[in-house]
C-alpha cells in the first residue's frame, strides 16, 4: 500500500483526497470552437471515477481564440463556454475528484493566431536561433501536416506594449474567475513550455529593458502580477497556481534551476498556492522527449527537490514518476502531490486500483508516444494501449457492461491482438478460450518486449488479465478446422499474426543470417535445436542452461543475462531500418555490438510515432549505430553484406560491410491463411491483427478490443 501517495491533501483550502493528479495533456478532443461537449466531459470524468485526488485541465485558452495554440484548445475568454465547462466540473465532482483549470496563452506557439492572421505576442524580437543541430528524421508528409497544424504561412511576432501586458492580466483574472463561476475548483496558471509566461522568464527570450526584463524579479514580474490578480479576482480563498520549467534544455541562456528557484519563491510570496514544475526544450527532434515529455524515469523529481526546499507551498511533481518513486517522494519530502499523463490515458483507473491494492491490474503505458504526437499535427489524442482514450462517451461505459447474449469464442493466437480480444471478450461474460501454437503467450510481442522493456510491463499485464479471467489457453497447439467442428464455437477471431516472407537476396539462407523469428528462437532457446550447425557448444550448453532455468521464457531475465551472453558475433548488419530493426539496433547497442543497418527509405522508423523515432534515432547515433539510407542490399556473403547507396540524385555507389552476423527484418506481410481454412465453417469469423496487415502494438490492440466489443452486433440483427 502507498500511503503516502494515497494520504489526503490539502492546497491552499483545498482538500484533496489523495495526492495523485491527472496531469494537464493537451488532447483536443473538443470541436473547433472551443466549447465544452460530452466528449470532452466523458474524457475527464472518467479520470475522475479512476479516483484521482486532482486532475488539472489541458491548457484552456484564457483569451480564446488570441494565443491559443489550435482551434479544439478548450475556451474560457467569455461567457459562452460557461454551460459546458459547468457540465464538466458537475460530473468530475460527482466521483470525488476535485479540478483545476489551466490557463494559457501560448505566445510564440500560439499557431492559431497564425492561422488566423494574427501576430505573435512575445516578450521581444527574437534573435536569430540555431536550426536543428541533427537530421530532421520526419517525412514529407509529417512536414506537411506540421505546417498546415502550424497555420501553413510565415508567423509574424508583435513585441508586448505595457497596455498588451495589462490586458493579458485582466484577461487571465476574468478568466480565472469564469471559471470559478463554472464550479472549477482552482486555477493554475500556465507559465512553463515556452509559452508567453515562460518567454518572459527565459532570458533566452526575454530582452526587455523595462522593468519585464532582466533580473529573474523584473521577468517574473509579469507572472506575479497575473497570480495576483486572479487571487484577487477569485478571492484569497479560492486555490490558484503556477507551473514553471525548472530547465530550459537547448538554450545556452534559458532558464537555469536557480532561476527557477527564485521564481519559485517569488511566486509563492504573490500568492500562489503550490509550485508545479516541469522542463521544457526545443520542440522538435530529440530534446522533445528531454523535456516537457521526458523519456528518463522520474526525469524532473531532482527538479521538485530543489524547489520544494525553497518554497513552503505545496509541490506538484511530473515527469515519468512510477506511483512507486512518487510515494518516496512524498515520504521524503520532495514533493506533496504527483501528476501522472501518459499513465492516466493507458488507463483513468490507476488511482483507484492502487486504493484497493489492485496495482498488478493497472494497465501499463508503454511510452511510444503515440499520443503526444497527435498535437504535432493538431489531431485528438490517441493512446496504442487504450482505444477507449479520446472516445470514452461512446466506448467506456460499452466496453463495462456485460454482454446480453453471452457467447462461446474460439481465439487463434496468444499475441496481443488475440489477448487484448480474450480479456475484453470475458471481461463482458463471454466464454473464451485461446490456441496458442508456441509454447508460450505473447507472440511477437513478447520479442517486442525483450528488445524494449516497457512492452515487457504490457505482456504481463495482458498475460494476468486473461489467465484472471478463467479465459481457457492451450499452449503449442494450432487451432484446427476440427477443433472449431468438435466445440461448436459461436465465433472464431482469428490473430494468427503476419506471415514472414523468405528473403530473396542472395547469401540469406547462409547460417550466420538470420529473420527476426530465426532471431527470437535463438534468443529463447526455441530454435536451439534446429540451429545446432550454427552454434558453438558452449552456446548449446549456456542455452539449454537457460532453459532449464526458465531463464529464457522470462523477457526481463533474458534482457539482464543479454548483457553479459548472447549467440551473436561483435559485429551485426541490421537489413530493415523500420521499427524492428532500430529497436533491435538499440537492443543490441546497448550490448556493446557494433551494429549498421541498411534502409531502402530515407526516414528510419516511420513506423515509430515520431517523438519516440527522434528518441531512438539520437541515442543510437549516439551509441554509434550506423545508419544508412537509400541503401539497396546486393548480395550477403560469408563476411560481409554487399550494397549500394543512391544519392540525391539517383546515382548509386557500391559499398560493403563486415558482418559476423546479419539479420534481416523485412517481409512481414498479411496472413490470411487460417482465416480461408476455416471459411465454410458454420460460425462467425473475425480476423485482427497483423494477420490483416502488420500494425504493430496499437493495430493490435486496437483491433482485439473492437472484435470484442462486435460480438453482440451480429446478435443484435438476428
Amino acid at each position: 500500500m502507498l500511503k503516502h501517495l494515497l494520504s489526503p491533501a490539502r492546497i491552499g483550502g483545498l482538500e484533496l483526497r489523495n495526492r495523485i493528479a491527472v496531469a494537464p495533456m493537451g488532447v483536443e478532443i473538443a470541436e473547433a470552437d472551443g466549447k465544452v461537449r460530452e466528449p470532452v466531459i466523458a474524457y475527464y470524468e472518467e479520470r475522475a471515477r479512476g479516483g484521482a485526488g486532482l486532475i488539472i485541465t489541458e491548457n484552456t485558452s484564457a483569451t480564446y481564440p488570441r494565443g491559443a495554440n489550435s482551434a479544439h484548445e478548450l475556451g474560457v475568454s467569455s461567457d459562452e463556454f460557461l454551460p459546458g465547462l459547468q457540465a464538466l466540473t458537475e460530473r468530475v465532482h460527482q466521483h470525488g475528484s476535485r479540478i483545476a483549470i489551466q490557463l494559457a496563452h501560448h505566445g510564440k506557439v500560439g499557431r492559431l493566431d497564425t492561422q488566423d492572421g494574427r501576430a505573435l505576442l512575445m516578450p521581444s524580437a527574437p534573435r536569430k536561433k540555431p536550426g536543428l543541430s541533427g537530421p530532421l528524421d520526419l517525412s514529407r508528409e509529417e512536414m506537411g501536416l506540421m505546417a498546415a497544424a502550424a497555420g501553413g504561412g510565415r508567423p509574424t511576432i508583435r513585441e508586448a506594449t505595457a497596455e498588451d501586458l495589462r490586458e493579458l492580466v485582466n484577461d487571465f483574472a476574468a478568466a480565472a474567475e469564469r471559471a470559478q463561476r463554472a464550479g472549477f475548483d482552482a486555477v493554475e496558471i500556465h507559465a512553463a513550455h515556452g509559452y508567453i509566461f515562460s518567454e518572459f522568464l527565459s532570458p533566452a527570450w526575454n530582452f526587455r529593458e523595462d522593468e519585464y526584463g532582466g533580473s529573474v524579479e523584473n521577468r517574473s514580474r509579469l507572472l506575479r502580477e497575473t497570480l495576483a490578480a486572479c487571487k484577487a479576482a477569485t478571492g484569497l480563498s479560492f486555490p490558484v497556481w503556477c507551473r514553471i520549467d525548472a530547465m530550459e534544455y537547448g538554450e545556452e541562456t534559458g532558464i537555469r534551476p536557480d532561476d527557477a528557484q527564485r521564481t519559485a519563491e517569488l511566486a509563492a510570496e504573490a500568492g500562489a498556492d503550490a509550485i508545479h514544475v516541469s522542463a521544457y526544450a526545443p520542440p522538435l527532434g530529440a530534446g522533445f522527449t528531454q523535456a516537457p515529455i521526458v523519456h528518463a524515469e522520474s526525469g524532473f523529481a531532482a527538479f521538485a527537490s530543489a524547489i520544494k526546499a525553497r518554497v513552503s507551498v505545496p509541490v506538484i511533481a511530473v515527469g515519468r514518476i512510477s506511483p512507486e518513486a512518487g510515494d518516496r517522494m512524498i515520504r521524503d519530502g520532495q514533493a506533496d502531490l504527483i501528476a501522472m499523463g501518459r499513465q492516466m490515458l493507458a488507463d483513468p483507473a490507476t488511482a483507484r486500483k492502487l486504493a484497493e491494492n489492485r496495482s498488478a491490474q493497472i494497465r501499463p503505458c508503454i511510452y511510444c508516444y503515440t499520443c503526444v504526437a497527435q498535437a504535432f499535427f493538431d489531431r485528438s489524442v490517441r493512446c496504442a494501449v487504450n482505444p477507449i482514450t479520446a472516445h470514452e462517451a461512446e466506448l467506456a461505459e460499452r466496453s463495462r457492461e456485460k454482454s446480453p447474449h453471452p457467447q462461446h469464442v474460439l481465439i487463434a493466437g496468444g499475441g496481443p491482438a488475440g489477448l487484448e480480444a480474450a480479456r475484453v471478450a470475458a471481461s463482458r461474460g463471454h466464454r473464451v478460450t485461446i490456441f496458442e501454437k508456441d509454447a508460450q503467450l505473447g507472440g511477437t510481442l513478447r520479442f517486442a518486449a525483450l528488445v524494449y522493456e516497457p512492452n515487457e510491463r504490457l505482456l504481463g499485464w495482458l498475460e494476468s488479465e486473461v489467465r484472471s479471467l478463467g479465459v481457457e489457453i492451450h499452449l503449442g497447439r494450432e487451432l484446427r478446422s476440427e477443433d472449431v467442428q468438435e466445440l461448436k464455437p459461436d465465433c472464431v477471431i482469428v490473430a494468427a499474426g503476419a506471415r514472414r516472407d523468405p528473403s530473396a537476396i542472395p547469401g540469406s539462407d547462409l547460417p550466420h543470417v538470420l529473420d527476426g523469428d530465426g532471431l527470437r528462437n535463438l534468443m529463447s532457446g526455441e530454435g536451439e535445436r534446429s540451429s545446432k550447425n550454427r552454434m558453438a557448444w558452449t552456446d548449446r550448453f549456456i542455452i539449454g542452461a537457460g532453459r532449464m532455468l526458465g531463464i529464457l521464457n522470462n523477457p526481463g531475465q533474458l534482457r539482464t543475462l543479454s548483457h553479459r551472453y548472447m549467440p551473436l558475433g561483435d559485429q551485426i548488419v541490421i537489413v530493415g531500418g523500420g521499427l524492428v530493426g532500430i529497436e533491435l539496433a538499440e537492443f543490441l547497442a546497448e550490448r556493446k555490438r557494433k551494429v549498421s543497418v541498411l534502409e531502402e527509405g530515407e526516414i528510419f522508423a516511420l513506423e515509430m510515432a515520431h517523438p519516440r523515432r527522434w528518441r531512438v534515432l539520437h541515442d543510437i547515433r549516439e551509441a554509434g549505430v550506423d545508419l544508412i539510407g537509400r541503401a539497396r542490399v546486393e548480395r550477403i556473403s560469408e563476411h560481409e553484406v554487399e550494397f549500394s547507396v543512391a544519392d540525391a540524385e539517383g546515382k548509386t555507389e557500391k559499398r560493403h560491410i563486415e558482418a559476423q552476423n546479419v539479420i534481416i527484418t523485412l517481409g512481414l506481410a498479411a496472413n490470411p491463411g487460417l482465416a480461408a481454412r476455416l471459411e465454410g465453417l458454420e460460425t462467425r469469423i473475425i480476423s485482427i491483427g497483423d494477420c490483416t496487415g502488420v500494425g504493430y502494438i496499437e493495430g493490435a490492440i486496437r483491433d482485439g478490443f473492437h472484435a470484442a466489443l462486435s460480438l453482440d452486433d451480429k446478435m443484435q440483427t438476428e
